[in-house]
């Protein structure tokens, strides 16, 4: 078992209106995931271009009434029973940790990561990202104890596009001993591909995008930063791997430090090229075990692909099918990546 980016062209032939009718093609591809075998498509939406959304109105029309600013984030959220968390909040900078009043499971929470309402992709700041990662591993501390915690999970959605329910920005904080679909088909990709070559799939990646030099964006002392080879997102996902720990209590301060830097000017760089929404998951092994395993972050931009009749970036071929498309390769997101990302 070797890794393998394995990719097959396809060619689509039609008589263009646009030229006379004269024969056009484009040129399409299918990818498969390198660990897991999922594959997706490359090409679609041909000569695509991202088109600005204006948001002024929704940010501004739920500051009244927000939950989550300061003013009302302490008398209109819940409380942690004290067994669970003494205090009933976690709070660290300017992040507040409560429960979830809709939760994913029966350790759920959300942290509220600052006061400002509305942050851009490019105004957060590395202490900021700290602050509230690192309050979802105090959370995550007074429950690991507890029975079906077995992976501590954190995720983002940014704004609207990426089903955020509030503009205020905002962490979900998950321990379940389930740890959903992607992460379970890579936990056991990730196992079999170690008892194969009896070395971690995760150094073994590195390794070879690094001689490959399409898809690597930076290397760091603590982290490892690439384009998914196939993606999630239209626009391309972006990797982040922690090639010394296995979960978010295994990071040092230095680790998740150089992490948030990192975020930053990543944030910064798709705000610069007009994305205005993003998902962000952390993929842990489970607090026990998975030695084979590897923490990782995917952060994947998301938009309307028709803003003017709010059409979502997830049709029938990626909601029912599972199939992704990319609109952009991963290698064209590289290469503007590596002139932002400075980790030292």
């Amino acid at each position: 078992m070797r890794i393998e980016f394995r990719r097959q062209e396809k060619i689509a032939r039609c008589l263009d209106p646009s030229i006379g009718f004269a024969e056009s093609q484009v040129r399409t591809e299918i990818r498969w995931d390198p660990l897991t075998g999922e594959s997706a498509l490359v090409g679609h939406f041909v000569g695509f271009k991202l088109e600005p959304v204006d948001f002024t109105r929704q940010i501004e029309e739920s500051r009244p009434n927000c939950p989550f600013c300061p003013e009302r984030v302490l008398d209109h959220t819940p409380k942690f029973p004290t067994d669970l968390v003494p205090g009933g909040r976690v709070e660290r900078g300017e992040t507040v940790v409560f429960p979830n009043l809709s939760p994913y499971g029966e350790h759920s929470a959300v942290a509220v990561m600052c006061r400002e309402h509305f942050i851009a992709p490019s105004g957060f700041t590395p202490s900021m990202l700290s602050d509230a990662f690192l309050a979802c591993i105090d959370y995550f501390d007074h429950i690991t104890h507890r029975p079906g915690t077995d992976f501590a999970i954190v995720s983002w959605n940014y704004m609207p596009a990426a089903g955020s329910s509030q503009v205020h920005p905002h962490l979900q904080a998950y321990a379940s001993d389930v740890p959903g679909s992607l992460l379970a088909a890579e936990l056991a990709a990730s196992r079999r591909y170690c008892e194969a070559e009896g070395r971690p799939y995760w150094t073994d990646l590195i390794e070879e995008e690094e001689r490959r030099g399409e898809r690597l964006v930076a290397r760091g002392r603590y982290t490892a930063w690439l384009t998914a080879f196939v993606s999630l997102s239209p626009l391309s996902d972006i990797m982040v791997i922690f090639p010394e720990a296995r979960t978010m209590k295994e990071l040092s301060k230095e680790a998740l430090e150089e992490f948030s830097r990192g975020l930053c000017q990543c944030l910064g760089h798709l705000g610069s090229l007009g994305i205005y929404s993003f998902s962000l998951g952390w993929f842990p092994a489970r607090k026990e075990g998975d030695n084979h395993f590897r923490l990782h972050v995917r952060l994947s931009p998301r938009l309307y692909v028709a803003p003017r009749v709010w059409c979502t970036d997830t049709p029938t071929f990626s909601y029912l099918y599972r199939e992704p498309f990319m609109f952009r390769t991963p290698e064209e997101l590289a290469r503007g990546l590596r002139s932002v990302i400075r980790l030292c």
